[in-house]
Parts: C-alpha cells; structure tokens; sequence
C-alpha cells in the first residue's frame, strides 16, 4: 500500500506507511521525521548509513537530498517542516484540498 496522507495541519504531515512502499520527500533539508508507532527506516542522500526510528524517536534531515522513510510493518510518522520556516497563510487549507483531491484519484 503507498503511503497514505493521515492529516496536515500547518507546518506538518502525518503519514501511515506499509514495509516496502516508501515515502519519498525532496529538498527535505531541515525537516524533522518523528516515528509515531513501531519502526521507520530513513535513508538519507549522501549519508553512509541508514536510521533506524522507534515510536518517540525524531530524525532531522540532513540536506536536500533524495530521502526516504519505509516501515518495518504497518507504522505511522510524522513529517514537520524545520521550525524557522514560515508557511505563507492559507497554504494548509491549498495542500489538505490537493491531498484530498490525489487520494480520491488513487494517487
């Protein structure tokens, strides 16, 4: 199953994600990945070496780079922007809009 958009609120990005399928982000420089359940395996570009997240545990990224986030198992997490960064006003309502409108196409 791809990985399936749970909620997104301003500034962050929930996501329930199955082994095998991972969420892709690019330019995700800064952003903050937090396991919210079970086990999340992040490569990041240009890293030698994977992460390994249990529930609780938070990943910051590296650089903007191809990373990625699959799961040992059915498992959720959390994708945050970094905390310096300003989302221009009503930017979330335009993304829950887009999401809600990719999911209803299978996408």
């Amino acid at each position: 199953m791809k990985p399936e958009l749970l909620a997104l609120t301003q500034g962050q990005a929930e996501y329930s994600l199955s082994e095998n399928h991972p969420l892709r982000i690019a330019g995700a420089a800064g952003r903050h990945i937090e396991c919210l359940a079970g086990t999340a395996w992040i490569t990041a570009y240009g890293e030698h070496t994977d992460f390994m997240l249990r529930q609780g545990q938070s990943f910051e990224v590296p650089n903007d780079g191809l990373t990625l986030i699959d799961a040992v198992g059915p498992r959720a997490v959390r994708v945050r922007l970094p905390a310096d960064t300003e989302v221009p006003h009503g930017w979330a309502t335009i993304q829950a809009r887009f999401a809600s409108a990719l999911q209803g196409w299978g996408l």
